[in-house]
């Protein structure tokens, strides 16, 4: 069985190359457990207008709160690491994570520690919902807390959708099978019809 952890960074803009994270989160499935933290700014760049006001990160927050990008980057994979063992997959979820969250994250790997001793695997929410509810116009996790009725009552804040996201991702499982299903099921869902 393959540990599942969720996932949500924070940035300054919407460009995955070249913005900085200010915030990242990460949720145990099976224990709860999680790991947060607002992250410095690295590259002299200001959050964008828009930014601050969709989650309320500010530059002063990040200069008196915030850690180093290269301790956020160790910190994400020691919380792996404790959570996982050798051998073990770890499949991380994210709500557009392919687009967004899993290329951040490889970017953040390469640039500061490189590989992390586990299996790595990735798995995307938004592109599940597109499979189990087709008829649905907007895949965003907003919407799907509409739909579900799930309260997000600090939407795009790292910590505050990560623990949504579970919630979101339980239902979906819920409309996939009746019956038990895993990671593994999802994943060749989503993946193998693509």
């Amino acid at each position: 069985m393959a540990v599942t952890i969720y996932l949500d960074f924070e940035t300054t803009g919407l460009n995955i190359f070249h913005d900085d994270i200010i915030e990242y989160a990460l949720l145990d499935s099976a224990t709860g457990d999680s790991e947060t933290n607002l992250v410095k700014l690295q590259n002299k760049r200001n959050v964008s207008k828009f930014i601050s006001t969709l989650t309320g990160i500010t530059d002063k927050m990040l200069i008196s709160e915030g850690i180093s990008v290269q301790e956020a980057v160790h910190r994400i994979k020691d919380f792996i690491i404790k959570h996982s063992r050798i051998g073990e997959d770890v499949v991380l979820i994210a709500h557009n994570g392919d687009s967004f969250d899993f290329p951040i994250f490889r970017r953040l790997l390469k640039e500061h520690i490189g590989k992390i001793n586990r299996n790595i695997k990735y798995f995307d929410t938004l592109r599940f919902a597109q499979v189990l509810l087709p008829r649905l116009h907007k895949f965003s996790q907003a919407n799907l807390c509409l739909l579900f009725k799930i309260k997000n009552e600090k939407a795009h804040r790292a910590i505050s959708d990560v623990v949504t996201l579970d919630k979101i991702y339980r239902r979906l499982t819920s409309i996939y099978s009746c019956t038990k299903t895993n990671i593994y099921d999802h994943i060749k869902l989503v993946y193998e019809k693509i």
